[in-house]
């Protein structure tokens, strides 16, 4: 029992900057843009967010911080590969590259001066944290913790139940109808890549301020990747993103669990994860749900 208890407390730790990011991510491809970039925005968001809280010492700061750094990021997501119609890989691809590296260069400078940030207290809530089992695990968590479940609801009524949600879909399916029909296919794709900056801001946050306390080179360790896989296993769809990223945590946590109670190539070990993938993705083949325009940009470019 105490060994499902600790992969279950482990997988929720490691399902948060997941879920968080997979829920930008999910943002931006149901707008038809591909996001390559979220892994330059998340490492962003984790050294600013790092940096802020070392100095400050207040989360909410930090966390403030890291959403400005993965906007920023995001920016020029938007404003090269929507406004001006360069290819959306190859711009993301880009700063999947360039900010990783710039964040490790910037703390290889001034990492003496940096100390390790205190843990983030846990939150519980009343009485429902004092169920035996689950208690401690689903309601004893930092802020980050619940700062996701808030989020997957604040999505499920934007995406599902307002019309910004509609005039995603729209110009994931069809940017050219969406145009004729009197929307901003600019502005609601420029829109929704902010967002998924602010969302992949925090997850990297989450993983420095939240879970780590430190920053270090490569940090997020190619979560940016694992977010658009989440996406595309939860077939572009809120509960299906939430299954995915809670599978995933969860087969990983297991892979750690078992990494240091049984003798077995770790190399092995590490292929879980990516296993479980394989097979949602199989398992889920022809149910695919990708909005049609993805990748593809409104021709011509902006000029207003």
């Amino acid at each position: 029992m105490n060994f499902w208890v600790s992969v279950t407390d482990a997988a929720i730790r490691l399902t948060v900057p997941l879920l968080i990011a997979a829920l930008g991510e999910l943002i931006s491809q149901r707008s038809g843009v591909i996001n390559i970039g979220i892994e330059g925005m998340m490492a962003a968001g984790a050294y600013i967010g790092f940096l802020v809280m070392a100095e400050t010492g207040d989360p909410q700061i930090a966390c403030l911080a890291a959403i400005v750094a993965g906007v920023a990021v995001a920016g020029i997501m938007a404003s090269v590969s929507i406004w001006r119609g360069v290819n959306q890989v190859l711009t993301g691809f880009a700063l999947f590259v360039m900010i990783p590296a710039m964040t490790a260069f910037l703390h290889q400078q001034n990492m003496i001066s940096l100390i390790v940030t205190p843990a983030l207290p846990l939150l519980q809530v009343p009485y429902l944290s004092a169920i035996p089992m689950i208690g401690p695990l689903f309601f004893n968590q930092n802020e980050f913790y619940y700062l996701s479940l808030a989020a997957c609801v604040g999505l499920w009524v934007i995406i599902y139940r307002t019309p910004y949600g509609l005039a995603l879909a729209a110009c994931g399916l069809d940017p050219e109808v969406a145009e004729s029909k009197g929307i901003s296919v600019f502005w609601t794709r420029t829109s929704a890549v902010l967002l998924c900056g602010a969302f992949a801001g925090i997850a990297g946050a989450s993983l420095t301020v939240g879970a780590l306390g430190q920053f270090s080179a490569g940090v997020i360790g190619g979560r940016g990747f694992i977010a658009i896989a989440i996406v595309i296993l939860g077939r572009w769809q809120l509960a299906g993103v939430v299954i995915a990223a809670v599978a995933i945590g969860f087969t990983d946590a297991l892979r750690l669990r078992l990494s240091s109670i049984v003798e077995f190539p770790v190399d092995i070990l590490a292929m879980l994860p990516w296993i479980v993938v394989l097979v949602m993705l199989t398992l889920g083949a022809r149910k695919e749900r990708m909005p049609r325009a993805l990748g593809r940009n409104l021709g011509g470019t902006a000029t207003s």
